[in-house]
């Protein structure tokens, strides 16, 4: 019986998962603010958020594209990759929490 977790592409590995997964929330989170606020800077615009306590927020949903990331993966069966994507969710979800909790 033949391994389906072993690597079969150069797409299925965790680093590329991880990069990713970290890489494609910023760009969200980019955009989104760019899209939001047009005179502030980034920096102000996420200070601004961060003083009314809505910083978290905005990167709890700058992460939904990783859902995308997540099934595209399921489904080519790059299970390696899913796994990077997953790690950097959860990376996410720590500093999200930090943001609502700590700060």
């Amino acid at each position: 019986m033949e391994n389906d977790n072993k690597p079969k592409s150069v797409l299925n590995n965790r680093w590329l998962g991880l990069s990713l997964g970290v890489f494609i929330p910023l760009l969200t989170l980019i955009f989104v603010s760019a899209e939001a606020n047009r005179h502030l800077s980034l920096i102000q615009f996420l200070r601004q958020l961060h003083e009314i306590g809505r910083l978290s927020s905005l990167f709890s949903l700058s992460a939904i594209p990783n859902l995308g990331l997540f099934f595209l993966f399921i489904w080519k069966k790059y299970y390696y990759t899913v796994q990077g994507v997953m790690i950097s969710t959860v990376i996410l979800v720590v500093v999200v929490f930090g943001l609502k909790f700590v700060f």
